[in-house]
């Protein structure tokens, strides 16, 4: 049996024998995808908790829109030039309009760059702005969170707008609970300070996919609410990158619609744990880093028994990730560890450190990738491989019994549940 895994912009195959037992374990996928632009136009007129898009933005002077990180391009293109048809067509001052895009410490990206990624929206008129969290200059304080204290520093020029409007992707999200929705505001335009604190809370309380009562959560959604995000475009996929829904409206009621269709289509039933994962982050850009192809890690873990082996497939070119994250790994040997140090001295990173160091306290891990060899096996404690079928070699010498073997294609859109329960 032949697998081919997603890996960067292609893909690396896998034999398996017979002799395994195999399961993939996959995601629902969508049959029928509704149009873009009609889509959106039915959404945005008859909105979630909200009065119909015409009407808001008719009575605005000055429009924002913050496009969340890219990640289907093609999708939010679409869904951008769409919105900027209606907001044009509706708006009383459709030459007043921002869009804004976050920009993440160390990327090297240009003006001209993110103006092709979304479409050329400043062709049309429209100003685009690239939000760099760390400028200080262009950020305000409007104040903090009631729930956890957390100083809310956000974009001036997205503050001064009369109307905010967020635009994103809903998935499951081992962090985050969910993208979308509040993150239009956190991080996308908000400064280092409100990120890095937020980040904290994911570091020392609970995660999870779909946990919409996390501490960093709650946090984010107060955020959005004092920085007064007005209205959400938010899209959900399957794993094959299909569109299956647009939701739109408040930004929190409209967004926790669009959860319940992204926990839905994540679902993957299996019949039981395996004694080896093999799971691809989804290829680019989520496995940019490996950093970002962590979040994998969490699905295996449902997949796999305790004491089982994972390989993770994921190129990596992009290197490691922040600085807190390879610290906390090669500076700490367990979970605890980084609990404590994350209490006085935090850094961008330790939150995905500590779930890994969690992993590894009950799973043995093989990295598939363009990572350094030393890098995986003396900083960060497992063992490296340049493809899928090593992988698997490996994973294989590391346990007595490894009879059962799950395949994740998509580990990053995948809720494993056990059938039955």
């Amino acid at each position: 049996m032949r697998v081919d895994l997603r890996y960067g912009e292609g893909s690396l195959p896998l034999e398996l024998s017979d002799r395994f037992s195999i399961e993939q374990i996959v995601p629902q996928a969508v049959i029928k995808h509704p149009d873009i632009a009609s889509e959106l136009l039915r959404v945005i007129e008859s909105p979630t908790d909200s009065l119909p898009f015409s009407q808001r933005v008719s009575e605005a002077d000055s429009i924002a829109v913050v496009v969340n990180r890219i990640e289907n391009q093609e999708i939010i293109e679409e869904l951008l030039h769409s919105l900027l048809n209606s907001v044009e067509t509706f708006s009383f001052n459709p030459d007043n309009v921002s869009i804004f895009y976050p920009l993440i410490s160390g990327e090297r990206i240009s003006k001209t760059e993110v103006d092709d990624l979304l479409g050329n929206p400043e062709s049309r008129g429209h100003l685009l702005i690239l939000h760099n969290p760390a400028t200080n200059s262009s950020l305000k304080l409007i104040g903090e969170t009631p729930s956890y204290s957390t100083p809310v520093h956000v974009n001036e020029g997205y503050l001064y707008a009369d109307m905010k409007i967020g635009l994103g992707e809903i998935r499951p999200d081992v962090f985050y609970g969910a993208t979308g929705g509040r993150m239009s505001v956190i991080p996308s335009v908000s400064g280092k300070r409100t990120i890095n604190r937020n980040a904290k809370l994911r570091t020392t309380k609970d995660i999870g996919q779909f946990n919409m009562e996390t501490p960093s959560c709650v946090d984010m959604i107060e955020i959005s609410q004092l920085a007064g995000l007005d209205f959400i475009i938010n899209t959900v996929s399957d794993w094959r990158g299909n569109l299956a829904h647009i939701v739109a409206g408040d930004s929190n009621s409209s967004w926790k619609s669009g959860v319940e269709s992204a926990k839905r289509l994540a679902k993957a039933e299996f019949s039981r744990r395996a004694d080896i994962a093999i799971v691809s982050a989804g290829g680019h850009p989520y496995d940019k880093t490996l950093y970002d192809a962590i979040d994998s890690l969490y699905p295996a873990c449902k997949a796999t028994e305790h004491g089982g082996s994972i390989v993770l497939v994921a190129e990596c070119n992009g290197d490691v990730g922040p600085n807190g994250f390879i610290r906390a790994m090669s500076e700490f040997s367990s979970e605890e560890d980084v609990l404590t140090a994350a209490e006085t001295s935090f850094e961008v990173g330790m939150e995905k450190a500590r779930f890994f160091w969690n992993v590894l306290s009950s799973r043995k891990i093989v990295i598939c990738s363009r990572l350094r060899e030393s890098l995986v096996e003396e900083r960060l404690h497992c063992t490296a491989v340049k493809d899928p079928q090593e992988g698997l070699e490996a994973a294989q010498n590391m346990l007595a019994s490894n009879k059962k073997v799950a395949i994740l294609n998509d580990g990053l859109r995948s809720t494993p549940r056990l059938a039955n329960h």
